[in-house]
């Protein structure tokens, strides 16, 4: 009987070609769509690149200042070595006359047949008078002994002497390898600033370079409307003018650029060039804002004058001079140079006055 018409429907199968059609377009679609995933990620912004950058540079004077501070201790293991191996020179000039005194007295006892000439001397005179000379000869026998025992306390003294010495030898070679460590962190953030730097097109570039000079413009100006800056004040003047002096130097140098572990004349880091300012006046400071911070005595953020040192980020790792007005000289960091600025663009963490 033929089926009825509700009964014959279209069949759904689909062949196996067609299938394998189906499925190709689809894959190449879906590869079409996916492609743009996997394409390298967008290059970061101007203002990203800038960020970057900034960051990288801040590490690098973080490392500048640690290398500054291992200057500074690689100075004083200098000098504590030298003295230690000055006074193991002394003290081994001192056990080698002792022990020629000593030795002479021994070939003299020698050559006497054990017993020395004075005591020849006195054993060959009148027996009678022995007894009353025998208090003299046990006088001399303890001399002798007691040159003996000094000869051994200065060979001792003379060995814990060489042993400071190698201990500052040792520690003038740690010291060494880390100014050596924080030189290769400097040179690998500056040598990666650098890099992504390069990353930007031409003109990016160039709109950075010309912020640059913009800013070396406005520190020139900044300087020439002060007067260009003054000539040092002699070192014995009143603690205000003192420091005068030192914002005088400061400012004069305006414009110049940042070097790591750079002391003028011509480039600066931050405490080079505070340290060389204050040292106009007559005032010395340590190498690194880590050490200049405890120079001086303490003033919180209310109490400060012009010509103080300002402090910022924690760990301390940059120092400025305040000017007043919020304001304060220093040189800024890597890639950038002396200016003037407002202190709140940095975290502000203390401060000191010289003198």
């Amino acid at each position: 009987m033929p089926a009825s018409p509700a009964s014959r429907r279209p069949s759904t199968r689909v062949s196996r070609p067609a299938i394998a059609a189906f499925l190709l377009c689809t894959l190449a679609s879906s590869v079409l769509i996916a492609a743009p995933a996997g394409h390298a990620d967008p290059q970061p912004t101007l203002d990203e690149v800038r960020g970057q950058v900034d960051t990288l540079y801040h590490q690098a004077e973080q490392a500048t200042e640690r290398y500054n501070a291992a200057t500074d201790e690689l100075a004083e293991v200098q000098r504590r070595l030298d003295s230690a191996q000055r006074a193991v020179q002394r003290q081994q000039a001192r056990v080698t006359e002792l022990a020629s005194e000593l030795g002479d007295f021994a070939a003299a006892s020698y050559r006497a047949g054990g017993v020395d000439p004075t005591l020849n001397a006195l054993l060959a005179t009148d027996p009678a008078q022995f007894l009353a000379r025998a208090s003299i000869m046990d006088a001399y026998v303890n001399q002798q002994a007691g040159q003996l025992a000094a000869v051994e306390a200065e060979q001792q003294r003379l060995r814990e002497e060489e042993l400071l010495a190698e201990e500052q030898a040792q520690r003038k070679k740690a010291v060494e390898a880390d100014l050596a460590e924080q030189q290769q962190v400097i040179e690998k953030h500056l040598v990666a600033a650098e890099d992504l730097l390069a990353t930007l097109e031409a003109e990016e570039r160039a709109r950075l370079d010309a912020e640059r000079v913009a800013r070396e413009r406005d520190a020139a100006s900044e300087r020439a409307s002060r007067g260009g800056g003054s000539e040092a004040a002699p070192p014995d003047v009143p603690a205000s003018q003192r420091a005068q002096v030192a914002i005088d130097f400061a400012l004069a140098q305006l414009g110049e650029p940042y070097a790591y572990g750079a002391e003028g004349p011509g480039s600066w880091d931050c405490s080079g060039l505070t340290m060389m300012a204050w040292a106009q006046a007559g005032v010395s400071l340590p190498r690194s804002s880590s050490a200049q911070i405890g120079a001086g005595t303490r003033v919180s953020h209310s109490q400060l004058q012009p010509g103080d040192l300002v402090f910022f980020y924690s760990p301390i790792s940059h120092v400025g001079i305040y000017l007043g007005g919020g304001k304060l000289v220093h040189a800024t960091h890597p890639g950038d140079v002396v200016s003037v600025d407002p202190m709140s663009t940095m975290p502000f963490s203390g401060a000191t006055r010289p003198g």
